[in-house]
């Protein structure tokens, strides 16, 4: 008898989110539906509810480390590889539908840039990498630091641009706790990375800073040239 329940509830959920999406979905609910596909067995509401008690919220779950998903009793390597998987996923989703978009103003990268970074906790160096005519061909992370610091590696940022084939790069980094403004580092790192590109005559073309809700372009125009 407890399995047909538990097998009605599942068929409604899901019955439920083809006819009507997540709107009218709680967080737990929302949980439930993507534990089926793990557990594809027995009642996964109770662990539900434990994986939003343990982070907070549906953000945090999907945000928390497989190892410490793992620590909640009733998760399997099966449930922390599916919620570990699902950020990754939404960002790849989103990246994809960007790609080949024509980024050719500061604001419209910029704007771009701050969903990028949203959910980022630490300074991570991105380049931007553009055709000729400015449209998007994907964004490499090329460093990752602290929650105030981050060093560009070289190495990685010339294997990317000439993997892909760009022909102009926006650098771009994050500051999660910071101003929206660049240091003297910053600068002095532009400057750097211009040289390094224009060895393999690649254009670099803007550094752009972010935060929550705002962003700086290290260049004065408004208008990326290309």
């Amino acid at each position: 008898m407890a399995k047909n329940i538990h097998q009605n509830h599942r068929a409604r959920m899901r019955s439920r989110f083809l006819e009507h999406g997540l709107d009218n979905f709680a967080d737990h609910e929302i949980l439930e539906l993507l534990l089926f596909f793990a557990m594809p067995r027995g009642d996964v509401n109770p662990l539900a509810h434990r994986l939003i008690e343990e982070f907070g919220s549906l953000a945090g779950v999907l945000e928390a480390s497989p190892v410490d998903i793992r620590q909640v009793g009733g998760v399997g390597d099966s449930v922390s590889t599916l919620l570990h998987l699902m950020p990754s996923l939404f960002k790849r989703y989103q990246m994809s539908k960007l790609k080949g978009q024509q980024y050719n103003t500061t604001e419209k990268l910029s704007n771009m840039l701050i969903g990028y970074y949203a959910d980022k906790p630490r300074e991570t160096a991105s380049a931007v990498l553009l055709d000729n005519h400015c449209r998007l061909i994907r964004i490499c992370e090329i460093g990752e630091g602290s929650a105030c610091a981050v060093k560009i590696s070289d190495r990685e940022l010339l294997k990317v641009v000439l993997r892909y084939n760009a022909a102009n790069v926006v650098l771009a980094h994050n500051h999660p706790r910071g101003e929206c403004l660049p240091s003297r580092a910053d600068i002095h790192e532009t400057a750097r990375i211009r040289t390094l590109l224009q060895q393999v005559e690649v254009r670099l073309v803007d550094h752009i800073i972010v935060t929550e809700d705002r962003w700086t372009s290290l260049c004065s125009s408004q208008r990326i040239a290309y």
